[in-house]
């Protein structure tokens, strides 16, 4: 059932979670994959956030944004945390922990190096450089109909 919010003689009426788009937060130090993916997932009725890889310097932008889903660069230049820094605090942090996450790298020899790392932090899948826009979209959705992590 459709949830209001009234104000004075005014009623507001806000979104069924069934009904709003699903936030996701991408972050990257490439700003063309930035637009080219708050574009792409916009345009499939994601409510979209981006953060700037290379200025990224703890994990609160990240919870600023009130996320569903993580997309993040495994390896960003000139960050004081790497990608796969963000995954481990997104997993320690209490209110984040079963966020789910995608790590998206076209490093396949980090990938392999940290395979088994990777395979055991909750729902986080890997999307390999360059990947389809097909991809991506199966991707999300498995993701969000997958149940949450405990």
């Amino acid at each position: 059932m459709p949830r209001h919010v009234t104000s004075g003689d005014q009623s507001e009426r806000l979104p069924d979670d069934a009904t709003r788009p699903r936030r996701i937060t991408v972050i990257n130090d490439n700003p063309e994959f930035l637009e080219m993916m708050e574009e792409l997932l916009e345009s499939d009725g994601y409510d979209v956030s981006v953060i700037d890889g290379d200025n990224i310097a703890s994990i609160e932008p990240i919870r600023e944004k009130h996320p569903e889903l993580v997309i993040v660069d495994l390896r960003l230049r000139g960050a004081d945390l790497s990608g796969w820094d963000i995954a481990l605090a997104v997993r320690a942090d209490r209110e984040m922990c079963a966020l789910p996450m995608i790590v998206c790298t076209a490093d396949v020899w980090q990938t392999r190096e940290r395979a088994e790392e990777l395979a055991a932090l909750p729902a986080v899948e890997i999307l390999l450089k360059p990947f389809t826009l097909d991809e991506v979209d199966a991707l999300l959705q498995r993701m969000f109909a997958a149940p949450a992590a405990d």
